[in-house]
């Protein structure tokens, strides 16, 4: 395995987030949680100052599996279309309960090919919980108290290629199922390519007088012509040939379905959804996410990242909110989006289909239309923001301002003539792949640590029960009366009203240890109007707790004087509560 031990570059940065030694304000690192912890996190060190190749991302699962048994362990929970394994991290301290009794933050990445800092900020978020664990309170309590279950990279195929072949921004977004785009009884027989060998596909043009585009002040940049102004250019797309002759450029590339238009949620056949595959769940890839989630009831909130228009989206994507979102469910949304605009500033919170636009079969309305779970998706920062000619949105103008202030200049490469064997004499460069979706890497740890920040946020916002107000009476002959409150403490319900529409909610159960339950009701404030369970006895079910609410119960029980009662509150998805107490 490549040993992962280069220095960490912007130890600065570094130091004020407690990522090396202690800084002057960082938590003093006085004792070890497990043994000899403190001494391997500091052997350990990860580089989040350059973007990871797909070797380098299961290296570094399995080095953090193997140094820190006690709370990350790594399984393959699927095979991508090309036959590489999909690795899911599970984040979880064993010493406080196996991570299926805990409510769990499930977070993914890179399910587009050229969508790829996501992947860094999953493993720089696992960093932040090891490094910090055991001294800053707030995420041991977090670590303690919830699961974690990752999967760094969905589209394993395209992620490899994207760094491993020269690509364009845009190239590898799909996984490599071959298609045909065209429609000529050929797959995938026209992509782009590095014409001119510089190990990158950047963009071709082509003077003419009758094209859209012209210089802009700046020789480097193009921009379309006025009404009745001369053209200069014609702008020919990627780099690349007429492969197959049939008159047009780089019309079928590699692959065809796009995995987010995959899911079983709101899924449109591809007429109607472009890159939604055969059927739903078609693609490996999707089939094992889906097959993981369901099999993990547990999950109760989900963190999906994508690129590059610093979003943080809600559901629904297929439509407006309207007959579809419950405005309880939008008004916990909506606490916790603003709360990310506070986080991650100069990012929007906005609801999916109206605010970026409609598509169907996606992961955030799996999440959310489909099993009824708070989930978002995070678009991630690119070359957007940077405000230079004084003109809305980004123009040609701002973005080079943008790389040569941030980036070196590195990511625009300079335009020069090229013989091309359909189209004659041309010139090609332009922006290369890193230069839209993407910072350079030296940027990723302040606005990186905001998004996990975000993230780990969203898993404290789980419900957390709580037993309050419990008074025990002697009713004679055995009989105990208990009265008590389960209080709701959480920014979340214990479920969402979409998942009680969709049937997949799951009800609080209070049981009792040391003690034979005899009835249960379900009372209000005051102990009265009381609706007691039928049935044979068993754990009281209520039905539904909402952000910081509480219901009351009243139990009878049979039990001995002196005998200690346990009461547990339990839901799969929120941090459970148990309260004892003496039999007077």
């Amino acid at each position: 395995m490549r040993a992962l031990t280069r220095t960490i570059a912007c130890l600065t940065a570094l130091l004020a987030l407690g990522f090396a030694t202690p800084a002057q304000d960082a938590p003093v690192r006085k004792h070890d949680p497990f043994p000899g912890w403190n001494q391997r996190i500091d052997e350990t060190r990860l580089d989040f100052t350059h973007y990871w190749p797909l070797t380098e991302c299961d290296e570094t699962a399995v080095l953090l599996a193997k140094r820190f048994p006690e709370l990350v362990s790594v399984r393959e929970i699927g095979r991508s279309f090309g036959n590489r394994p999909l690795y899911c991290i599970t984040f979880n301290n064993a010493k406080t309960g196996p991570d299926g009794v805990k409510p769990a933050m499930y977070i993914d990445s890179n399910i587009h090919g050229n969508e790829t800092q996501g992947t860094e900020i999953i493993f720089l978020t696992i960093w932040y919980l090891l490094k910090n664990y055991g001294h800053e309170e707030w995420v041991t309590r977090l670590v303690d108290t919830r699961a974690f279950y990752f999967v760094p990279v969905v589209n394993p195929d395209s992620r490899h290629l994207w760094f491993s072949t020269p690509n364009n921004p845009h190239s590898l977004r799909g996984n490599l199922r071959p298609f045909d785009d065209d429609r000529d009884g050929q797959f995938d027989e026209d992509s782009p390519e590095d014409l001119n060998g510089d190990g990158r596909i950047t963009q071709m043009r082509q003077r003419d007088p009758n094209g859209d585009w012209v210089l802009d002040r700046d020789k480097r940049i193009m921009t379309r012509r006025k009404p009745g102004q001369p053209g200069e250019y014609r702008v020919w797309g990627s780099e690349g040939t007429d492969n197959d002759g049939d008159g047009r450029i780089n019309e079928d590339g590699l692959g065809g379905v796009d995995l987010n238009r995959n899911f079983p949620s709101e899924w449109r056949p591809r007429y109607r959804q472009f890159g939604a595959g055969d059927y739903p769940c078609s693609e490996p890839e999707v089939r094992a996410c889906v097959d993981f989630i369901l099999s993990r009831p547990n999950i109760a909130g989900m963190q999906f990242y994508h690129n590059a228009a610093r979003m943080i989206l809600r559901p629904p994507g297929s439509s407006p909110d309207s007959g579809v979102a419950p405005r309880e469910d939008v008004q916990v949304y909506d606490r916790l989006g603003k709360r990310g605009e506070r986080i991650i500033p100069g990012y929007r919170y906005l609801q999916t289909h109206d605010g970026l636009y409609q598509a169907f079969g996606t992961q955030i309305d799996f999440g959310y239309l489909g099993l009824g779970r708070f989930v978002f998706t995070n678009e991630l920062w690119g070359s957007t923001g940077h405000e230079v000619d004084g003109n809305p949105g980004t123009s040609g103008e701002d973005q080079r301002d943008w790389h040569e202030e941030f980036g070196s200049g590195r990511s625009y490469i300079d335009w020069k003539p090229y013989s091309h064997p359909q189209l004659g004499e041309i010139e090609i460069g332009g922006w290369d792949q890193f230069a839209t979706r993407m910072p350079p890497a030296q940027l990723f740890i302040e606005e990186g640590w905001r998004n996990a920040l975000f993230t780990l946020r969203h898993a404290e916002s789980f419900a957390e029960l709580a037993i309050d107000s419990v008074v025990v009476q002697n009713q004679g002959g055995g009989l105990y009366r208990v009265r008590l409150c389960v209080r709701n403490h959480g920014a979340f319900p214990t479920d969402s009203v979409k998942a009680v529409e969709r049937k997949y909610d799951d009800p609080v159960l209070v049981s009792v240890q040391g003690a034979e339950l005899v009835s249960s009701a379900l009372c209000d404030e005051m102990y009265a109007n009381a609706a007691v369970q039928r049935g044979r006895p068993g754990p009281l079910r209520i039905a539904r707790i909402r952000s910081e609410g509480a219901q009351y119960a009243e139990l009878i029980v049979r039990a001995k004087p002196g005998t200690e009662l346990k009461v547990t509150a339990a839901h799969p998805r929120s941090v459970n509560a148990t309260h004892a107490a003496k039999m007077p």
